[in-house]
């Protein structure tokens, strides 16, 4: 099993041990998720991030908008894979694709067969911003409104038309109260997990 653990900044992962993962299999991350966990792959589509990694030692590679990752002379830093499909509408725009979704894409092309992920929330609980790094550099305060998530919703369901033989598995710490978008509802290659039993699945299958 080719597992991908594909690190989003929601709140949902405050206090998980992310460096764990790294013995079952490659860590997909979005910005300044390298703080916490020294990720193998690191997609910072804000040319402001590429810069923090850099400025802070980050060892792996940093995957940007190839708009502009011919401004960085340095041989970590990469351009994104390109997109196969049409991109006439404006949410399925390589330019419109967020870090996050960005990292997960490129799992997808270097051939996971089953991305685990954590800290996508997509939504907020009291209509403020959710991430983890609020109120850092970088990012927005705390007061800041939520960031909408359809295309969210929209890209993901794009990722799951391209690669079908691909197992998305969602973890989230609550599953009652997060639930899978109604969009994705019949979709086989879609699941739900509490984290804790994500890991104890993990540990198991090691025995």
């Amino acid at each position: 099993m080719n597992f991908a653990f594909c690190i989003g900044n929601g709140e949902s992962r405050t206090g998980l041990d992310l460096q764990q993962f790294k013995q079952y299999g490659k860590l997909y991350g979005a910005n300044a998720v390298y703080r916490d966990v020294p990720v193998d792959e690191l997609v910072c589509c804000d040319k402001r991030m590429v810069q923090e990694a850099l400025h802070n030692n980050y060892e792996g590679s940093i995957y940007t908008r190839p708009d502009w990752a011919s401004n960085f002379a340095d041989p970590q830093v990469k351009t994104l894979p390109n997109f196969l499909w049409s991109q006439q509408q404006k949410w399925s725009q390589h330019f419109h694709w967020g870090s996050g979704l960005h990292a997960v894409h490129l799992a997808c092309k270097q051939g996971a067969n089953t991305c685990i992920m954590i800290g996508h929330d997509f939504y907020s609980a009291d209509g403020k911003h959710n991430n983890i790094y609020k109120d850092t550099p970088n990012y927005c305060d705390s007061d800041h409104h939520a960031i909408d998530h359809s295309y969210w919703i929209l890209q993901f369901g794009l990722l799951f038309s391209q690669f079908p033989q691909t197992i998305f598995k969602f973890c989230q710490p609550d599953i009652n109260t997060w639930k899978i978008p109604h969009a994705w509802d019949t979709l086989p290659m879609v699941m739900l997990q509490d984290t804790q039993d994500m890991i104890n699945d993990l540990h198991f299958t090691q025995r």
